[in-house]
């Protein structure tokens, strides 16, 4: 009796670590109420922190579930497509299967049947991907947001203008490229008759915008005769006023979209800016505007910036820009003036930018060179008061951010981590709303948690060249891409993952790796499912190519798709638009800049909730992430 009675007078913190590790967060505080135990404290603070976040988590589903019907149906009544379509494709994947949500995608499509080219081509792609497990369904939408793209392009006059300078320097020639590279390399052999049937409709559709019809025929049987349809085209319509550039250029978009959502053409006035993009680098001045009220607001300058050391300040009133191309007045409050800044920002590497702001009153100047603008894909917890990040979820639990992946993420992530690394004892890596990159980056990032083996792998009729086998100097044998190599400090480090519906590509990569070679534990709700990786082909600046043309695979070899992505160790509800609303609230807060580089103060620039949306006191995947944490420290009995 005696030994019984001290049984119940005590709760170990391997009993809770236990229910943590099976995912039974809702058992931790009611097993914790009848001890007062003083070290088992944290343990009671974050149980009823988890306890007390469900129902606010129900309740703001609830809400915004209620509030996104509402305000679609608003949408749909006062034939806002472009708007009730993002609405509904925020809905749809927390409520897949709600009735009311199906009735609206429904109205949707039949307003799109109506609308206007812009407006329908955005809400039938949206559809498309609404419905991607309805094989026919999703081809149906994506053909009807393929005419209604081309008659956007091609529909009116202004419309020709302003494609006819996106399409310059399109050429038969860069085509033929084109096709040789995808018949080359593209992931599996493509079925030129499909393609050509698919690229045959963009011209159907191309020359319905312009009021003339395309010849009868275009038998295709391969990559050569699907170019003699592209010369048969030019030889009949283009006497009839449709542009070579747009026969070309939406014949092989039409091509690509057959391959897969992924595969495009780039041309060459847009090759620029594409390969900025992919490389995660803007030529400008690192400012952030906002527009209010018509007039252009400094929103905040970025750090390591030409704007941050200039002086501009967050909340300065933006009254003119000028470069060496003219002026830009924006004193006058007038709708649209943010997105003309903006353009206005980007110019070539080293030119010069002058503004004029007012601030307090008074009109001040400031001139700076423009220079390449990155951005950092790597976060910590919380920012210091002098900009420095936090990185402690909880004593000896590191905590790191990745929104994206790029060519100097891991060198990113080691900036954050080195000077602690002492002390790390667990290490929480957030790859929520991740949707990939570069994946070389992810499997480095892997590389510092794993001492040996593989990491991920690949499948594709063209291997890409992963460098030399042995060092040519010492003629050691060098590890291959994808295989990790043993020294660094975080190996055998316990890591937690978190992940959700928009964790894809190689940020999915990532957490299979870890999840399969390192027991990683995974938390939240299962990630998109893109096994499909994308390589950049280019031809001087003649043409461009992103094409998918390999198959990542995890460790144990499985492949990722749509209907297998991730699976979470402890799977939590997809989170809803009123909690994504709240929890960026709450990350915005926490890892704002604090002050400019003169040390003034900056006040953080968060979303704007929708008023009336219930509170939500924390982020329920960082506290179940600090209680998994701190269970994988509890020694094992």
């Amino acid at each position: 009796m005696l030994l019984l009675l001290l049984s119940c007078t005590s709760l170990t913190e391997r009993e809770l670590a236990d229910l943590a590790l099976a995912g039974d967060l809702d058992g931790l505080a009611p097993r914790l109420g009848d001890f007062d135990q003083p070290e088992l404290d944290p343990w009671r603070a974050d149980a009823e922190a988890w306890r007390d976040l469900q129902p606010q988590s129900t309740a703001l589903r609830r809400e915004s579930r209620e509030m996104l019907r509402s305000a679609i149906e608003e949408a749909l009544a006062e034939g806002d497509l472009e708007g009730a379509a993002a609405l509904l494709a925020s809905a749809v994947p927390v409520w897949p299967d709600d009735t009311a949500f199906l009735m609206l995608s429904t109205q949707l499509g039949e307003k799109a049947e109506a609308a206007g080219p812009d407006e329908a081509a955005f809400a039938w792609q949206v559809l498309a991907e609404l419905y991607v497990h309805d094989a026919e369904r999703s081809a149906h939408f994506q053909s009807q947001a393929g005419e209604a793209g081309v008659r956007a392009r091609h529909g009116t006059a202004e419309a020709r203008a302003a494609t006819a300078i996106e399409q310059t320097g399109v050429t038969r020639g860069g085509a033929v490229a084109v096709i040789a590279r995808l018949d080359r390399e593209y992931v599996e052999p493509p079925d030129w008759q499909r393609l050509a049937r698919a690229g045959r409709q963009r011209i159907v559709w191309l020359t319905r915008a312009h009021g003339v019809e395309a010849p009868a025929s275009a038998a295709v049987s391969d990559a050569v005769g699907a170019l003699g349809a592209v010369d048969e085209f030019l030889a009949e319509l283009v006497p009839l006023g449709v542009p070579p550039e747009a026969i070309v250029a939406e014949w092989i978009a039409g091509a690509c979209q057959a391959l897969d959502p992924w595969t495009r053409a780039v041309w060459p006035a847009e090759i620029r800016s594409w390969q900025d993009h992919h490389a995660g680098v803007r030529v400008g001045v690192g400012l952030e505007l906002t527009e209010v009220d018509g007039y252009v607001i400094v929103q905040r300058p970025l750090p390591d910036t030409p704007a941050w050391t200039s002086g501009i300040h967050q909340g300065d009133v933006l009254v003119a820009m000028e470069d060496a191309t003219g002026r830009l007045d924006l004193s006058q409050a007038q709708a649209g003036q943010g997105a003309l800044a903006e353009r206005g920002m980007v110019g070539d590497l080293d030119s010069l930018l002058r503004f004029e702001i007012v601030r307090d009153g008074e009109l001040r100047s400031f001139e700076m060179n423009r220079a390449a603008v990155t951005r950092a894909t790597v976060q910590g917890l919380a920012r210091h008061d002098d900009n420095t990040w936090s990185i402690w979820l909880d004593p000896g639990v590191a905590y790191a951010r990745i929104d994206t992946f790029r060519a100097a993420t891991e060198a990113d992530l080691d900036a954050l981590f080195d000077p602690h690394l002492d002390d790390i004892e667990v290490v929480v890596l957030d790859l929520r709303q991740n949707p990939g990159g570069n994946v070389n980056a992810a499997v480095q990032v892997a590389d510092r948690f794993v001492a040996d083996g593989l990491l991920a792998g690949i499948d594709g009729r063209v291997l890409p060249d992963t460098g030399p086998d042995v060092d040519p100097e010492t003629g050691e044998r060098l590890a291959d891409w994808n295989e990790a190599v043993a020294g660094h400090a975080l190996e055998g480090v316990p890591v937690v993952v978190l992940v959700d519906g928009e964790t894809a590509s190689s940020a999915e990569v990532l957490a299979g790796a870890l999840q399969e070679r390192t027991g990683a534990h995974v938390i939240g709700s299962p990630t998109w499912g893109k096994g499909y990786a994308q390589a950049l082909r280019g031809g001087d600046e003649d043409w461009a190519l992103q094409l998918t043309n390999l198959v990542w695979t995890l460790p144990s070899g499985r492949c990722l798709d749509r209907e297998g992505g991730i699976q979470p160790d402890i799977e939590l509800p997809p989170t809803s638009p009123g909690e994504r609303f709240r929890l960026a609230e709450q990350a915005d807060e926490r890892t704002a800049l604090r002050v400019h580089a003169d040390g003034t103060p900056m006040v953080p620039v968060g979303p704007q909730s929708r008023e009336g949306l219930p509170e939500l006191d924390g982020d329920p995947a960082l506290v179940a992430a600090r209680l998994l944490a701190r269970s994988l420290l509890v020694p094992t009995e």
